[in-house]
């Protein structure tokens, strides 16, 4: 009798989507796509769970492709509009777990910008220089 070997789940590399127009963080993602899970704050346990069900899978051939592909800078112009309020999301829920007041809250958190694009990024890389050690 022989077992069949589950595939292995490793949170150091990177995984893609396994079937098309999966939802995750205000995308729908195709097939292939590169999910940046780390970039967006979602659980190890919950990428764990998505691998394990078939949504996300690891693939070499991709890997080495993805890594051709980085390039320096904070990934901030390759998002849209969406992703870039589930970052701001994110960011605010940490600075309000660092801060003592709601007055404190009021004055370090990062803007929301309901439809501009350039600006929400421009608002985001000028609170990182600001208070980005509140976003470790």
């Amino acid at each position: 009798m022989t077992r069949q070997l589950l595939p292995y789940f490793n949170p150091s590399r990177p995984v893609f989507v396994k079937q098309d127009n999966l939802h995750l963080s205000g995308k729908f993602w195709k097939k292939g796509d590169r999910y940046p899970w780390d970039f967006f704050s979602v659980s190890h346990d919950r990428i764990q769970q998505m691998f394990y069900s078939d949504q996300l899978y690891h693939d070499e051939s991709l890997e080495e492709d993805a890594v051709k592909k980085i390039a320096i800078g904070d990934g901030l112009d390759d998002l849209t509009i969406d992703q870039l309020h589930i970052l701001v999301d994110n960011i605010n829920f940490k600075v309000k777990s660092k801060t003592k007041t709601a007055k404190e809250f009021l004055l370090k958190k990062c803007p929301k910008l309901p439809k501009d694009r350039e600006l929400q990024i421009r608002k985001i890389r000028r609170w990182r220089s600001t208070y980005g050690d509140m976003e470790i």
